[in-house]
């Protein structure tokens, strides 16, 4: 029997902590959240005092476990998993206590079905991975195993030690998907990917094999694992089997298809274990390997759990993520399916996008649910049925959805009933072509094309750009932007019939290319359609996450934290001249590039093309999915969002303004003035009109470590480029691009404003922790000297005659740099600068209100500190800068 899905259209109400604001201190407008739906992700039995309950898992914004009484199928217990979104894990100990592994925060949490007490244990690593895929508890050792993502780690908990991070199962591998521990040889069994791998780990030895090595189909994890009898079971990441080893010879001795999340455990007094496949429950005995039909009918669905109560000789469980919930009397060969009564959750919405009717659609996390909500009314219709929603276009009066995780495109009719199968209708499928995320949708009105931009999917290395015809509908082509990279953004010049995408350098496996992510354009005028790169910059970019074509030809576009600008064609954006400026000082020779003070700036090439980058936020990019944006606003601005940020951009001067951080993520335009995003499980929308530019958010200004004055007549610092930056000339109050710097460079710094080092003569550079980095200082030493590492321990010593950069320092040590330090000592003098005396200078000590010395020219003195424009020497003496008497060179 099909499983049949209703399509239901209700109104939302107002919800208190959650209902729609209009007060007067605020622009921002929550329109309360818009996806409703019951989506058990996993679920376990747990028999405890001869009680038997089952615990579920609820997705949600929070996410919730729900205790159900088993023998009257009634919720006994709803508790919310704070700060998690859904959990994909759960384990169980012999008395009573439930562990649940979460996301997107990765913490373990701890139900204990005795006392209903649930705790927070916190973060499983201390790294960035955002999943816990799978738990296993050892018994004999009482700790918990688990396993992440995208680190693709292991860890283990007890109670005594807590966390134990045990570090990457195989490099190279993100996802670690599922875990087992093997009690009698004291070694773990870890599923990863991507592609599949199944590492047998001697926890004794620290000994890792490779099972899968002689495994030859393409699978993207392993998903699933059991231990049952000495016997491994290890369910494979689409291709709907399960792998038979024998652990005792490490061997695979069979292989059947199975779609379950792996199987049960023994049936008590045989040699069986239970699985499903194709909506019915199969016996497999693991002795003669051969399987066996059970009559039964999972509606259609698979086994998301697999529990047995011995003692009812009984196998129970999830039969989708909907609540059916089976119950199999082996002994008496019943089978019944009955719908657990769990509260539905307000979920997490991924994506939004408009139709120019003004209804705006939602997109549940995970689901496959979608929201229409129409502002005119203030009305919320929720549909299902087409997968999650990627990206959204509208093209000719049809609307276009992209759905995860089969890559399929579907075409709707909004001015129809919504019924599925037929509107929307699935009008093409990519996953034949190793896609999963058609990310990047942009309609061709005139010529009837939709441009599809996907990732792959898990394991498959590349992305697509799909051109295909709606009219037809059929694909006019498809075209590798570039090996091991997806495609997330794309426009279309319709003028001049050119499609232009842009890449992530993340393919399918998670793992980043080495090549730079880019911009391609296709000119679609030709026979054959090739893709030509262009050159973001000199540096390294993950993600080219949105383009947007403006009308008078230049491409608007946001990579990494950054927003650009590219002009095809150089006579449309000609070069302003920059400001004289009056020659200040050189650079000591420690400085291993130009001087931006001081070099004339050669004359520019004519090219073919540009493009002009103009920083957003100091953040990098986190993640490998995008919540990126760009639209065109009615009162001439560009509005976008980039990590969580919305801003607006000037399309004059391209200078920009933020306006909110934190919580915003996709980006739509409604046809009353508003604009639109999402912010967990709530829709928001603001007034264009509202966000003015007295109403933007000032940039944090940076700081430097004991340095009291932002602008001053002498260097206070120098800033060190890590990777290649741009250096910016400030022109009418607007920072202009002015040209590229490379990396391993050092340039004087005179003050600070909002993000950007000034570094003289108006030029400035933008302040970003993963490329750029200043130093205040320099120490050096009358004797060999330790340097500690940041653990504390000695890592080598600093040698009479050496400099080396300081960062900062407290009472204690000087850091030197990546948290290695140097302790203070009265052999280590620490210098901001040096000065030479070009003529007679008054020597002052404070507390005296007179010179109490005069300096002869010539003299070179090492300055210890500088306040305001006293240069200090030591011991309570300074003397006051003049920049006609002394030279000064920064350390």
């Amino acid at each position: 029997m099909g499983l049949l899905i209703m399509c239901i259209s209700f109104i939302i109400p107002s919800i208190k902590g959650q209902a729609a604001s209009n007060s007067e201190e605020s622009n921002f407008e929550n329109l309360g959240p818009k996806v409703e739906y019951l989506n058990v992700i996993r679920g376990k039995s747990v028999t405890v005092q001869g009680k038997t309950y089952y615990v579920a898992l609820l997705q949600g914004e929070p996410a919730k476990v729900a205790v159900v009484d088993y023998q009257t199928k009634k919720v006994i217990d709803l508790k919310e998993l704070e700060g998690a979104k859904a959990a994909w894990s759960i384990e169980a100990t012999f008395d009573g206590e439930v562990y649940i592994g979460t996301t997107p925060n990765e913490h373990v949490y701890k139900y204990d079905l005795l006392t209903n007490n649930l705790e927070d244990l916190g973060k499983a690593t201390t790294n960035s991975d955002t999943v816990i895929w799978d738990l296993n508890y050892d018994e004999k050792n009482d700790r918990l195993f688990g396993v992440t993502s995208y680190g693709g780690r292991v860890f283990s908990y007890n109670q005594e030690e807590g966390f134990k991070d045990f570090g990457t199962v195989m490099q190279g591998r993100q996802y670690a998907r599922s875990v087992v521990y093997d009690e009698a040889e004291d070694t773990l069994y870890v599923g990863v990917g991507s592609p599949a791998a199944l590492i047998k780990w001697n926890l004794i030895t620290n000994e890792k094999t490779n099972l899968l090595e002689d495994y030859t189909k393409s699978s993207s994890s392993v998903y699933d694992l059991d231990i049952v009898d000495g016997q491994l079971f290890a369910k494979m990441e689409g291709t709907n089997e399960i792998l038979h080893y024998d652990l005792e010879t490490d061997e695979m001795v069979n292989q059947f298809k199975a779609d379950s999340r792996g199987v049960s455990q023994k049936k008590a007094n045989a040699t069986t274990v239970f699985y499903s496949l194709k909506g019915s429950l199969y016996e497999y005995n693991y002795v003669s390997k051969s399987s066996k039909e059970i009559q039964s009918d999972l509606n259609g669905s698979s086994a998301v759990s697999l529990d047995i109560i011995p003692d009812e000789g009984k196998v129970i469980g999830l039969a989708g993520n909907l609540g059916k919930f089976y119950d199999y009397n082996y002994q008496t060969d019943r089978f019944s399916l009955t719908v657990l009564k769990l509260p539905p959750q307000f979920v997490e919405i991924f994506r939004i996008g408009s139709s120019s009717t003004g209804d705006i659609y939602s997109s549940g996390f995970i689901s496959g649910y979608l929201s229409r909500y129409t502002p005119s009314i203030a009305m919320n219709q929720t549909f299902s049925g087409i997968g999650q929603v990627e990206g959204i276009t509208e093209s000719n009066g049809k609307l276009y959805f992209g759905t995860y995780p089969n890559g399929d495109i579907y075409e709707y009719d909004p001015t129809e009933v919504w019924s599925k199968g037929s509107n929307p209708k699935k009008i093409l499928s990519l996953s034949s072509d190793g896609q999963s995320r058609p990310s990047a949708l942009v309609a061709d009105d005139e010529n009837n094309r939709l441009f599809i931009g996907s990732v792959p999917k898990r394991g498959e290395h590349s992305g697509l750009v799909t051109i295909y015809d709606t009219k037809n509908q059929e694909i006019i082509d498809q075209i590798v932007l570039k090996e091991g990279q997806s495609v997330v953004s794309a426009t279309y010049d319709k003028e001049k019939n050119i499609l232009y995408a842009g890449t992530s350098v993340y393919d399918g496996t998670g793992v980043k290319t080495e090549d730079s992510a880019s911009i391609f354009k296709i000119d679609l005028n030709q026979e054959t359609y090739t893709a030509e790169e262009v050159s973001i910059s000199n540096g390294y970019s993950i993600m080219v996450s949105a383009l947007k074509w403006d009308e008078d030809g230049k491409i608007f576009g946001i990579v990494d934290n950054k927003f650009i600008v590219y002009y095809p064609r150089v006579e449309s954006a000609p070069e302003p001249e920059p400001e004289t400026e009056e020659d200040t000082e050189t650079d000591t020779e420690e400085d291993t590039g130009t001087n931006p003070e001081t070099d004339s700036k050669p004359e520019p090439e004519v090219e073919p093309e540009r493009i002009d980058i103009y920083p957003i936020i100091p953040e990098s990019v986190l993640g490998m999915g995008k919540n990126e944006s760009l639209i065109d606003g009615e009162d001439g601005y560009l509005y976008g969002t980039v990590q969580n940020t919305l801003f607006k951009v000037s399309l004059t001067n391209f200078s920009i303004k933020i306006f909110r951080q934190g919580d915003v993520n996709t980006l739509a335009k409604g046809n009353d003035g508003y604009l639109y995003f999402n912010s967990g499980a709530n829709l928001w929308r603001v007034k264009q009109s509202k966000l003015t530019n007295d109403k933007a958010i000032e940039p944090t200004q940076i700081q430097l470590p004991h340095v009291t004055v932002t602008e001053s007549p002498f260097p206070i610092a120098r800033v060190y480029t890590k990777k290649p930056v741009v250096l910016y000339k400030k022109v009418a109050g607007n920072m202009v691009p002015y040209k590229n710097l490379q990396s391993k460079q050092a340039f004087r710094v005179y003050g600070l404003e909002g993000q950007y080092y000034h570094t003289g003569g108006g030029y400035y550079i933008y302040h970003e922790a993963s490329k750029t980095s200043a130093y205040i200082g320099r120490v050096f030493t009358s004797i060999p000297t330790q340097i500690y590492t940041p653990t504390g321990e000695p890592f080598r010593m600093m040698l009479p005659g050496e400099e080396i950069k300081v960062f900062n320092y407290d009472n204690e040590k000087y850091d030197v740099g990546n948290g290695y330090t140097i302790a203070k000592s009265a052999e280590v003098t620490y210098f901001t600068g040096a000065v030479k005396l070009l003529g007679d200078t008054e020597l002052y000590k404070y507390g005296e209100e007179e010179p109490v010395l005069t300096l002869s020219a010539g003299e070179e003195l090492f300055i210890s500190n500088t306040d305001g424009n006293k240069l200090e020497i030591g011991n309570g003496y300074y003397i006051l800068y003049d920049k006609s008497s002394m030279e000064y060179s920064k350390s």
